[in-house]
């Protein structure tokens, strides 16, 4: 048998595939080949960064440095190349002499190959080879530094020990984190801090496992509590986000993804699952920080659940194909910023917050950062009412309750000195909102017992309210100035649709048989309803806005008017929102106006 190398990685993914060829053949020295496997993945991971790391500064590192890693790169493949030669011509002999074979030839290339590269870990990757690399050289590269922490990871996965799966799950965070970086533009110059700390973790847990690697054959408990040791201390001096210098460089790569996010939205649905990773990656980090605390404030873990419930949610919609591309570009962008504002607030988190108290500035972060969690479940549901998720926002029991706290807001609020004083507040779309809350307010009050028994009603309820969670959080936006002011007018345009499917369902069920009279306050509706009347189907209304969208779009130049007429039911006041809201309609005139006349009105405030 001859043994032919083209690469420098093929030697060894020869060699660990002739080991395991060994492992399902030979059957003896099960743990002698298992262990000399391990040290020989080792041996990858350190060539893999040698030959990839370039020095730092060229006038801190000489030459003879670089030359001195290059040699410490070919001895680790010639002694890879070496002593496999050796032994696959020890299993040669033994597949000859397969009926009386010499064990001992095998055992004794085994133990030559193992005691070599433990000889090798002793001279030259002991830990002043590994601060000397740290010191002189990196990467750079962020695929060069997620291949590393790959190759560390598939050391890491050997081992079924609760300390090395912690510690990889930290390099699968750290991956996750450049690649999010990656997608949102920071590159270059602007990611070497994250890059370098990414790097020392890998390199160091890659140590770590050496060391444990090396002292492994004993297998005492001696061992394992040196290497707990180790590991505890690798995760809380370069890793744990209570040091100050990682949150520092974590939070300045989120605060330039948050400036620099691209509003490419094919780039994110081509690359959303990158945002979906790093989610999951936080939520194991919540989970990890919620684990370790054994004395947490009822308030406190209750955030922390909402937390926790709103990014399982956006995982799952991002990896949700055909829900994720219903949403519109605006919510699209915002999840990526979502992305960037709960990484900060985690980061931020410590064990002793939870247990006694968050500071002001991360429950005020973590306070904003719920309610955007509301917005974009809200806006999800309007795009799918009928698809369930899960609850994070207001407590179910008490809807009303918070619509109803959300009225007296914008009662202040219309009524502030200070809010009217200025020309930039909408003053007079936060009273049509308020008046609108009002009308299904009292619509919701007379349906809350039949809603139940209803699925239509159900989700129509169901879109209310995410709609007051909506406008709750936007009004907030806007008094604040954060520049989203423009979602304004969508709520209120949302909440009005609300409105005009109220008075339709109750147009529909009047005309099935009530008799009583509704006013704009719906003080006289109908307290009973059934399922039979709401669920009958509204007539195809396809070709009607084709009819009335050409009349209004290619009809006379003159003044015109345009009547839908027709029994209640039939659906006038949704066939009137859906031509009133299509683009060609919006796109040919300039100005657009909606009035609603009920059965009940004032002449004073119509004109108004």
């Amino acid at each position: 048998m001859e043994i032919s190398f083209r690469s420098s990685t093929s030697c060894f993914e020869f060699a660990i595939e002739f080991l395991g060829w060994m492992y399902e053949t030979i059957l003896a020295f099960d743990s002698l080949i298992s262990n000399l496997k391990k040290g020989v993945r080792l041996l990858q991971s350190f060539d893999l960064y040698l030959t990839k790391c370039r020095r730092r500064n060229h006038e801190t590192c000489l030459e003879q440095d670089e030359e001195e890693k290059d040699v410490t790169s070919s001895r680790i493949q010639d002694l890879i190349i070496r002593r496999m030669e050796g032994l696959e011509f020890a299993c040669s002999e033994y597949l000859i002499h397969s009926r009386s074979p010499d064990w001992t030839h095998i055992e004794g290339e085994l133990t030559i190959f193992l005691e070599a590269i433990k000889l090798f870990f002793e001279t030259d990757i002991n830990e002043s080879c590994i601060n000397f690399l740290l010191d002189c050289y990196w990467l750079r590269d962020p695929e060069l530094v997620i291949d590393f922490i790959d190759s560390v990871s598939e050391n890491l996965a050997e081992i079924d020990e609760s300390h090395f799966k912690r510690l990889d799950k930290k390099l699968m965070f750290l991956k996750s984190f450049i690649r999010f970086a990656i997608f949102c533009g920071i590159e270059g110059q602007k990611s070497i801090d994250l890059l370098i700390h990414a790097e020392v973790v890998a390199i160091n847990a890659l140590h770590v496992f050496s060391i444990w690697w090396f002292d492994s054959g004993t297998y005492n408990g001696e061992v394992w509590k040196k290497t707990e040791l180790q590991i505890c201390r690798l995760i809380s001096e370069k890793i744990n986000l209570g040091n100050p210098q990682v949150r520092e460089t974590y939070n300045h790569v989120l605060t330039l993804a948050k400036l620099s996010r691209s509003s490419d939205i094919l780039a994110l649905e081509k690359n959303k699952h990158l945002v979906a990773d790093f989610m999951d990656d936080l939520i194991t980090n919540i989970m990890e920080l919620v684990e370790s605390c054994t004395n947490t404030l009822v308030p406190i873990m209750n955030q922390m659940l909402k937390l926790l419930e709103g990014l399982r949610f956006l995982t799952i919609l991002l990896r949700h194909q055909e829900k994720f591309k219903e949403l519109c570009h605006e919510m699209k962008n915002l999840i990526v910023v979502v992305a960037c504002d709960a990484a900060v607030v985690i980061i931020s988190l410590s064990v002793n917050q939870i247990e006694e108290g968050l500071s002001k500035e991360t429950d005020l972060a973590l306070f904003h950062l719920l309610k955007v969690l509301k917005f974009v479940r809200a806006e999800f549901t309007q795009v799918d009412p009928l698809t369930p998720v899960s609850g994070f926002g207001f407590p179910r029991i008490s809807e009303l309750g918070s619509m109803d706290f959300l009225l007296r807001n914008l009662k202040e609020l219309a009524r502030s000195d200070e809010i009217n004083g200025s020309n930039a507040f909408p003053v007079d779309t936060i009273q049509t909102i308020q008046e609108d809350f009002e009308f299904l307010r009292s619509f919701l009050e007379k349906i809350k017992e039949q809603r139940n028994q209803n699925e239509k009603l159900q989700a129509f309820w169901s879109r209310v309210m995410e709609v007051a969670y909506k406008a709750e959080l936007v009004i907030d936006w806007t008094l604040i100035g954060d520049g989203r002011e423009y979602f304004l007018d969508d709520v209120a345009r949302d909440i009005n649709v609300m409105k005009i499917e109220a008075q339709e369902i109750y147009d529909r069920i009047n005309y099935v048989g009530e008799t009583k009279r509704v006013t704009k306050t719906f003080t006289r509706m109908p307290s009973k309803l059934t399922a039979a009347t709401y669920n009958e189907g509204l007539v195809r209304l396809d070709n009607e806005v084709e009819t009335i969208t050409q009349r209004l779009t290619k009809g006379a130049r003159q003044l015109d008017v345009v009547p839908i007429v027709g029994m209640p039911g039939l659906g006038k006041t949704t066939l009137a929102t859906i031509i009133y809201s299509s683009s060609s309609v919006m796109l040919h005139f300039h100005i657009r106006a909606w009035c609603i006349v009920s059965q009940a009105y004032s002449m004073h405030n119509l004109l108004v």
